[in-house]
């Protein structure tokens, strides 16, 4: 593959975090940062641009030095997210990750650039389970997601299904999400063994 398109990450903020008492959660700490931060460092070397979807826009996503899009439809999934942080992209190829994923590897882009310029797009799959808001998308595909949620679709597995996107696949921690207070204290525990 030659130089492969620039590209944009969009880091999915919106999760309501019911199943950990309803916290903001990708501003939970795991060592010393928040969830986000660790997924920026993680993810930033890796892409031209990044952009932050959120459900609102507040000050403590502000402060991490990144644009921050508010979803337009608020209470409507990742999706709705994923189509408002869209109209602020501006490169060929566009990314998404979860904001919940603190352990991300650092070849996920390359992994994932080798199908996506193939295929058009490219889905993670981590420990045999397919990560459906990790993704990386061409303008093309980026625009048939946006048009299937414009269509009312909120069920993205639906939509990498009838397009029959391809997965490449990770070993599990790399994406750990954290979903619940046990997700958490594994995930404390996993970041003090890295180090």
């Amino acid at each position: 593959m030659a130089r492969r398109p620039a590209i944009t990450a969009i880091v999915l903020c919106g999760g309501r975090g019911t199943r950990l008492g309803g916290v903001d959660k990708p501003l939970l700490e795991i060592g010393d940062k928040a969830l986000l931060g660790h997924v920026i460092d993680r993810i930033r070397p890796q892409v031209d641009a990044l952009v932050l979807s959120c459900a609102k826009t507040t000050s403590a996503y502000e402060e991490f030095g990144h644009p921050v899009v508010e979803d337009r439809d608020p209470g409507q999934g990742p999706l709705g997210g994923f189509v408002s942080a869209l109209a602020h992209v501006g490169t060929p190829w566009v990314l998404t990750t979860p904001a919940d994923t603190p352990f991300l590897p650092d070849n996920l882009v390359a992994a994932l650039a080798v199908v996506c310029d193939r295929a058009g797009a490219a889905v993670v799959t981590a420990g045999g389970h397919r990560q459906n808001l990790a993704m990386l998308l061409d303008a093309e595909q980026a625009r048939s997601l946006a048009a299937f949620y414009e269509d009312g679709g909120r069920a993205i597995h639906r939509w990498l299904a009838a397009n029959a996107v391809p997965d490449v696949g990770f070993p599990e921690d790399d994406f750990l999400n954290v979903n619940t207070v046990a997700d958490l204290a594994r995930a404390r525990n996993l970041a003090t063994k890295l180090g």
